[in-house]
């Protein structure tokens, strides 16, 4: 159990974020390469068909950008702020996709006028659509970037923040922007306006279900405890920054639901993350270091299978009612609704649903994921419709 203290040395950098203005740029969607980046090449090229520097992000673990030759283009007689890759995973998205639109809401007051491309596979819809019209920009001005097209002329602003490192008062300015927005709005829902005490649960969340096992006596010493169980999934984005700044007590497993005190301009929050693996989840510490607020991180999980969770993406994660759990719930005068014999048979059971989890896993591993290089892809496609049901 311990408070945050930035075990990392994460920091506020004070360089000033540049833009640079491409005239006649192109902009070259995404394209993967077994010897690229992550998350493949592409980005913008000048006029001369040099690839901009700039355009290149670099995450450390993520990376993305650079030069491929293309036969074909096509022209846009406007001018556009490249954006960058787009895709759908929200913690991904607010540390590694949303670096640029500082640019909307530091640099830029009238976003309207402005178009904006970005890459990827998909459009945003829901809560990343509404992230981008808490910033001023609609559905008709973003472009999405299939093949390459060149403009009149490309503005390319500086990525703002450096993964697990640092960030700048620019990439801040994004959050406040879309929270101040919200309080202008005085977005306030009814069925949200009298929480205080919130826990934001991933019960009902398709992924966890086939992920996590445990989360229930987490949930129900919460629930036990006043405070109300609540799946983010089912919310709006701005019913989610309501609740980050008028709770007094927040508490989630970590992940990308924490990196949501982004959006929290409330210092005094009380905020209360359970780690679900041993691996460390090192872009929270940057969201704290942006918003300080009462932090406290407790271990809430056990791991009795050597190498797993492999990753913090993939799981399994096995949830437990550990002591740091308990210590905490003795401390802060809380309800601790268990037995010791009903934590020692729900840890065996959860125990063994994990392991049949993790054999399901390698089967997939060394059998099925073979078997996809071999097979049509109509068949292909079948099959990982299958395995994703089961």
């Amino acid at each position: 159990m311990a408070r945050f203290t930035n075990p990392h040395g994460m920091y506020c950098s004070d360089e000033t974020m540049t833009v640079q203005e491409v005239p006649a740029g192109i902009v070259l969607p995404r394209r993967g390469s077994a010897e690229g980046p992550r998350w493949g090449l592409g980005g913008v090229c000048d006029a001369d068909n040099v690839f901009v520097t700039l355009s290149a992000y670099d995450g450390g673990w993520g990376k993305h950008g650079g030069y491929y030759p293309w036969q074909t283009e096509d022209y846009r007689d406007e001018e556009v702020v490249y954006f960058g890759p787009f895709f759908r995973h929200w913690g991904h998205f607010l540390v590694d996709l949303v670096g640029r639109a500082w640019f909307f809401t530091y640099r830029n007051p009238q976003p309207q006028h402005l178009k904006i491309a970005y890459l990827g596979e998909h459009d945003p819809s829901g809560n990343y659509l509404e992230f981008f019209e808490l910033l001023g920009i609609t559905p008709q001005q973003m472009i999405r970037i299939t093949k390459p097209t060149r403009f009149k002329k490309v503005i390319v602003p500086q990525f703002s923040c450096r993964s697990c490192a640092w960030y700048t008062e620019e990439y801040r300015s994004i959050f406040d922007h879309m929270a101040r927005r919200v309080r202008a709005e005085d977005h306030a829902p009814a069925a949200l306006k009298h929480l205080r005490k919130v826990y934001f649960s991933r019960l009902a969340f398709g992924k966890a279900k086939k992920t996590e096992a445990g989360e229930d006596q987490i949930a129900a010493w919460l629930n036990e405890n006043g405070f109300s169980l609540i799946g983010p999934e089912t919310l709006s984005l701005r019913d989610q920054i309501y609740l980050w700044n008028h709770a007094d007590e927040v508490v989630c497993l970590n992940g990308s639901i924490p990196m949501n005190v982004a959006f929290s301009l409330n210092s005094d929050l009380r905020l209360l993350v359970l780690n679900k693996a041993s691996r460390p989840h090192c872009n929270l510490d940057l969201f704290l270091m942006m918003r300080p607020c009462e932090a406290t991180l407790l271990d809430a999980y056990r791991e009795p299978i050597k190498g797993y969770p492999k990753t913090l993406g993939s799981g399994p994660f096995l949830l437990s009612m550990t002591d740091d759990l308990r210590q905490y719930s003795q401390q802060n005068h809380l309800e601790w609704p268990f037995t010791d014999h009903q934590l020692l048979i729900n840890d065996r059971t959860n125990t063994g649903i994990v392991a049949f989890r993790i054999l399901k896993m390698n089967i997939r591993r060394k059998i099925i994921a073979p078997a996809f290089q071999i097979v049509p892809k109509g068949i292909k496609t079948r099959l990982q419709r299958l395995v994703a049901r089961t």
